[in-house]
């Protein structure tokens, strides 16, 4: 199959003409009689692409179109009528509509923009993935995003790793007015401590040995954009003094440099620490935190919101399938369920990940448990053998791995092998639950 085709169409023959149509070029397809009906689907099947009829009650194309420029703004989504204007295209297209075809339809038409539209979800996915969700917690992130956009002030985003915190910083950027201007990350933690500084304001030429010529700093490269400072929590505190100048008085003075520089630029930061507590252990400024935090943005855990497990699951799987030349698989009740019930501590890159192995080890077939990682099948057996609660979950997870060391003299690579997973996975839940022998 070449993807997969919502077709939402309240004329009954039409919409099974150009079904067989979409089928026979090698599309798989769904069908909706309204738009209601179409976005429930649009939700649990996630599609390549959708085409939608204009005029359908109770909800109709219009209706359709938005809901997708919001949820799912990677899909490309057809509009399809029979009352075709110009003002009427034209309003689709506003509203985010790849493209606009009017009845009758010439089929290889269709087929063409279908192939198209396609090869440009394919392309605009990979960006867009860890926005994937229509759980009422990432509803909550996309209206706060709005919100975080219509400002310069700046926002800290707060969130575990794994949880997508540069795309939605992305995507603030992306619906700011600043939209034009760059965007420009720079991890504060990656970056040895005595180049930070220069990294992140500039240097002149002859400041410091190795310093060969004029530089600019991230500060200046996102002049009249936005700078997203990741891993915050790890600024030096000989370095926060500067950057809390910089952020209130839009001047940045580069490393050996004596004329102060004004610049525009709207300021995100992110961090997994919690920084409130190092503002009371003295590892913060507290002055530099309430700067940063004018505004603040969470990004779920993937625990929190698993409605969108699913979803995110067919998506990656999708994607991966798409690069190896494979039709996107299928995903087996049991190996969703699975999914569905794991803890995630990874959050979504895990996610992501699993389904990059997945998709390799079936290999264009049905995916089923056996394609999941050692670790997850390994918590559906604790799961299994414990009651419906979390404190008997860790009870019985703790219990299987101190009788499998046991009956292995605490030797860790039989007792992983004993109870089938990786001697890695044994010892994250070793530290996990902090299980040491005696």
């Amino acid at each position: 199959m070449l993807g997969k085709v919502l077709l939402i169409e309240d004329e009954q023959k039409l919409r099974r003409v150009l079904q067989l149509v979409l089928e026979e070029a090698g599309f798989q397809t769904k069908s909706a009689r309204e738009g209601g009906e179409g976005i429930t689907l649009w939700r649990s099947w996630a599609p390549d692409v959708v085409i939608t009829d204009l005029r359908m009650q109770p909800v109709d194309g219009m209706e359709v179109l938005r809901f997708g420029t919001e949820y799912f703004p990677g899909t490309p989504c057809i509009i399809l009528t029979a009352f075709g204007t110009v003002a009427t295209a034209v309003d689709a297209m506003k509203l985010g509509a790849y493209d606009f075809l009017t009845k009758p339809v010439d089929h290889s038409q269709l087929i063409e923009v279908v192939q198209q539209a396609v090869v440009e979800k394919g392309k605009a996915s990979q960006h867009r993935y860890e926005m994937v969700g229509t759980s009422p917690q990432m509803e909550e992130v996309r209206a706060e995003i709005k919100l975080l956009a219509s400002t310069d002030s700046a926002v800290l985003i707060q969130g575990e790793s794994g949880t997508g915190k540069e795309l939605a910083a992305r995507a603030i950027h992306a619906a700011s007015s600043r939209r034009s201007g760059p965007f420009v990350r720079i991890n504060c933690a990656s970056i040895p401590r005595e180049l930070l500084e220069s990294e992140l304001f500039g240097h002149r030429k002859g400041s410091f040995t190795g310093a060969t010529e004029n530089r600019e700093g991230v500060f200046a490269a996102a002049n009249g954009g936005v700078l997203f400072l990741d891993e915050i929590g790890d600024l030096p505190m000989e370095l926060q003094p500067k950057l809390l100048h910089a952020v209130e008085e839009k001047e940045i003075t580069p490393v050996g440099g004596r004329e102060p520089k004004a610049i525009s630029v709207k300021i995100l930061s992110a961090t997994n620490q919690n920084l409130e507590e190092m503002v009371r252990q003295g590892r913060f400024r507290t002055d530099l935190f309430y700067r940063l935090n004018t505004m603040v943005l969470r990004m779920p855990p993937l625990r929190e919101r698993r409605g969108d497990v699913g979803l995110l699951a067919r998506h990656f799987a999708a994607i991966f399938a798409n690069e190896l030349g494979y039709e996107p698989p299928e995903i087996s009740d049991q190996a969703l369920k699975m999914l569905e019930e794991y803890h995630w501590p990874g959050n979504v890159r895990e996610l992501r990940n699993v389904m990059e192995r997945a998709v390799l080890l079936s290999n264009g077939r049905e995916m089923g448990d056996s394609h999941l990682p050692e670790s997850m099948r390994f918590e559906k057996r604790v799961q299994e053998k414990a009651g419906d609660s979390s404190l008997d979950l860790i009870a019985k997870e703790q219990e299987m791995l101190l009788s499998a060391l046991e009956q292995c003299n605490w030797n860790q690579t039989k007792a992983a092998k004993k109870l089938n997973i990786t001697r890695s996975a044994l010892r994250y839940r070793l530290q996990k639950y902090g299980i040491k022998r005696g």
